[in-house]
């Protein structure tokens, strides 16, 4: 069963007053005025001045190991 499958099987077993929520829910997804993107776009100079700090730590020794950050990140959040 497809995710599209499993998910139209899930809102045909829902009341009617559930559905209404999804939909209302999902409404609102499309017709926030909130950006897509969160994000605000970086200029080349922003992209550069932390790409020479994020260098500079590296150099200092200051970075993180890769395996124990992930490490920390799935115990922080329940994954491991």
């Amino acid at each position: 069963m497809s995710t599209l499958d499993a998910t139209i099987s899930m809102l045909e077993a829902m009341p009617e007053d559930a559905r209404i929520k999804v939909f209302e829910f999902t409404q609102q997804l499309f017709t926030s005025r909130k950006p897509a993107n969160p994000f605000i776009p970086a200029s080349t100079k922003q992209v550069l001045s932390d790409l020479a700090e994020s260098r500079r730590q590296i150099d200092a020794g200051e970075g993180l190991d890769m395996e124990e950050a992930l490490h920390q990140l799935g115990k922080q959040h329940g994954l491991l």
